[in-house]
């Protein structure tokens, strides 16, 4: 299951989960509500903090249910599901790790630990009282409380070094906050990441759910 960042719809990963069915993995590529980037933004900026929190979490549901479709199919072994989020994907993947025991395998990429980091960067008026009443409507959602109860689920992290849009930090908080096993990697590159990237996090997937070694000619 993939989740693309924003900007972004659910053909930002279809190379890559191309790559993955030819190791005999069914892949559900989803667009996500940000997938329509003006629309989305101005739900939120209409929103009131506790309408948009109650959004998210229908999200999560949302999320839930495409976990359900892919189980109804008799090609899927649903001991062996994995997730893939980048970016605001990532969010919504550290809530899912800590309450879907379905999903075996996280792959959260250039994500951190609060929704309203990510206000920050696109809502300029949330200043001040603004700002302290939003962190508290949002905090009991986000994905830095719901991390540590992903075990035995194991998480992969994916940062890259150059990244403009969080500190170093945030992201290591993001990575402490989940429990073992979980593993880390970096790279010199910006928020979206590269290539060897994309390499790794296949090659984990297909150790993690058990996928065919060789890709069919």
């Amino acid at each position: 299951m993939f989740v693309h960042p924003g900007p972004g719809n659910r053909s930002t990963f279809l190379d890559e989960a191309k790559q993955l069915a030819g190791k005999d993995a069914s892949c559900l590529l989803i667009d996500a509500p940000w997938s329509d980037g003006s629309r989305f933004a101005s739900r939120v900026m209409v929103s009131s903090d506790e309408e948009l929190r109650s959004w998210y979490i229908q999200m999560v549901i949302d999320f839930c249910r495409s976990v359900d479709l892919l189980t109804t199919s008799p090609q899927v072994d649903a001991h062996r599901i994995g997730y893939v989020g980048h970016s605001f994907g990532a969010l919504f993947g550290g809530i899912l790790a800590g309450v879907d025991t379905r999903i075996s395998s996280f792959v959260l990429m250039a994500g951190v630990g609060s929704f309203t980091d990510v206000a920050l960067l696109n809502i300029p008026s949330l200043a001040g009282e603004r700002l302290k009443k939003f962190r508290a409507v949002m905090d009991p959602v986000d994905p830095i409380h719901y991390l540590g109860h992903a075990p035995p689920s194991a998480i992969f992290f994916q940062f890259g070094t150059d990244d403009t849009f969080f500190t170093r930090q945030k992201f290591l908080d993001f990575f402490d906050a989940a429990g073992n096993p979980k593993l880390i990697s970096w790279y010199e590159e910006d928020h979206y990441l590269n290539s060897t990237a994309r390499k790794d996090r296949c090659e984990w997937l297909s150790t993690r759910l058990n996928l065919s070694l060789e890709t069919p000619v």
